[in-house]
């Protein structure tokens, strides 16, 4: 039931992504980890989806959602982002960067906490072979009380013209200026498939 519900979730989502010219979708597995000076060290995994609307001139409309369940505490680790992007190609190297709104939310038995804030970043990525892309991302992300940088790398391998399966790892380390969990390492672990149309 709770796959059948996330499903309908992301198709009623992802739908205005389709009236654009290009863009893609992606459906993921999500593995979270979290680790805080508190203690309040946990892991998880679970669903998420991310699409992609070419706006033209480089810049396109980006949106991600991916809810983890965690095993120890009981509770959902939900990330969601929306922003802007853009892209150049130099020299064979796909360039640019990106600004995002970021929400995180920690629930727990209707207890919790949500964080609200963004993320800048600049990535790359290159095809050093056939049907193979390798990505980079650096970024400095800032919710509440919580800021520090995000590092990410990923491989791609087209299927075909319309699919592309990937793996992504990103590592955030945030420092605490004020919440009560102290410093907070999220490690974050994709895997999925991309539909570009």
């Amino acid at each position: 039931m709770m796959l059948k519900k996330t499903l309908l979730a992301v198709a009623l989502a992802v739908t205005p992504f389709t009236a654009f010219a290009g863009g893609s979708l992606d459906v993921f597995y999500v593995d979270q980890d979290m680790e805080s000076q508190a203690g309040l060290d946990d892991d998880g995994d679970g669903l998420g989806f991310r699409g992609l609307a070419e706006l033209g001139k480089g810049v396109s409309l980006t949106a991600l959602y991916q809810d983890a369940d965690l095993d120890d505490a009981d509770a959902s680790l939900r990330e969601t982002r929306i922003g802007l992007r853009y892209d150049t190609t130099c020299h064979g190297l796909n360039v640019g960067g990106s600004l995002e709104n970021v929400s995180i939310d920690l629930n727990q038995g209707g207890m919790g906490f949500s964080m609200r804030g963004y993320s800048a970043s600049a990535h790359a990525s290159v095809s050093p072979i056939d049907k193979v892309t390798l990505t980079a991302r650096v970024g400095y992300t800032d919710v509440d009380e919580l800021n520090g940088m995000e590092y990410e790398v990923g491989a791609h391998y087209a299927i075909n013209k319309q699919v592309t399966g990937f793996v992504e790892y990103r590592m955030a380390n945030l420092d605490d200026e004020g919440f009560f969990l102290g410093d907070v390492d999220l490690d974050t672990l994709r895997i999925g498939a991309r539909y570009n149309f």
